[in-house]
């Protein structure tokens, strides 16, 4: 049985995560599985404490705290599962890491008011700047990430409504938010004039509402030949990323950590409370934040 149940969770994570991220999280569950067959506990009904009893299997076998927390992450995916199949009700990692991990903050945060300059500054000038100007204003005012940004279609963009729709990714959630007003005037611009003469640039039919302007859909050199001009703009920003870690530090300013994990489309508030730079925290005592494991 527990077997089958692997397979079947193997079969989920195909329709979600990349092959490599699949053979990685069926491995440690496979690990698991067994030692819950070792303790004679069945794996889709364990305990919040039958969990600290194979944390501290793993620590006594010498594995290092960071292993541990891998361990802890693939095994929250793996009771997200047992949750959405209605094999079980809650899951046991909720919020559970080790303490005393050294974390770093994720990037460099660069400035909001550097980031709207550089989105007000930025050179529009043909098709693929004019593109790419309204790429660069949902990744400063709504905190897009590229694979978000590729995986948009038209019907995702909602004008009437003041809002853009952004899709869930094999690492984000999805979500809904606000655009600014400048915003709807340029996204409509790009819907109308822009995207249909990228479109008739390669006479091709495509829902994407983003995509390059070469013989490919794909954005991945549109990117790189954007954060080129970025950089000439801004030497500081050393990638796209930087500039959505920017964008989720600032939204503390205003909003609360729920608030922030929405926008930003976190899975997990541990990952949205990396970001808390605007109270001076220092990282231990946003690590106290979490549930402790003595």
């Amino acid at each position: 049985m527990e077997t089958l149940l692997l397979k079947d969770f193997e079969v989920w994570l195909n329709k979600r995560y990349r092959m490599n991220t699949v053979r990685g999280i069926v491995g440690e569950t496979g690990n698991f599985i067994n030692w819950c067959e070792i303790e004679n506990i069945q794996s889709e009904k364990t305990t919040y404490k039958e969990l600290l009893d194979f944390i501290a299997y793993c620590t006594a076998k010498g594995n290092a705290k960071c292993t541990v927390n891998q361990k802890i992450t693939t095994l929250r995916v793996f009771f997200n599962y047992l949750i959405e199949i209605k094999r079980r009700e809650e899951n046991p990692t909720s919020e559970l890491r080790i303490r005393n991990q050294s974390y770093k903050v994720p990037y460099d945060i660069i400035k909001y008011e550097e980031l709207e300059k550089l989105y007000n500054t930025y050179p529009a000038r043909g098709i693929t700047g004019k593109r790419n100007k309204s790429v660069i204003g949902l990744m400063v005012y709504q905190g897009v990430n590229t694979s978000e940004l590729q995986a948009m279609e038209i019907k995702d963009l909602k004008l009437e409504e003041g809002k853009i729709y952004i899709p869930s990714t094999s690492r984000s959630n999805d979500r809904i938010l606000k655009l600014e007003s400048h915003q709807i005037v340029q996204l409509q611009n790009y819907l109308l004039q822009v995207r249909p003469a990228l479109v008739l640039m390669n006479d091709r039919t495509t829902d994407k509402l983003f995509f390059s302007a070469g013989s490919g859909i794909k954005l991945s050199n549109s990117f790189t030949k954007m954060f080129r001009i970025i950089k000439a703009m801004n030497p500081k920003i050393k990638d796209l990323k930087q500039i959505r870690a920017s964008v989720i530090a600032h939204l503390y300013k205003s909003h609360n950590t729920r608030q922030v994990q929405y926008m930003a489309g976190h899975r997990y508030v541990s990952s949205t409370e990396r970001y808390r730079m605007d109270k001076l925290e220092s990282l231990q005592e946003q690590l106290e934040m979490l549930h402790p494991i003595q």
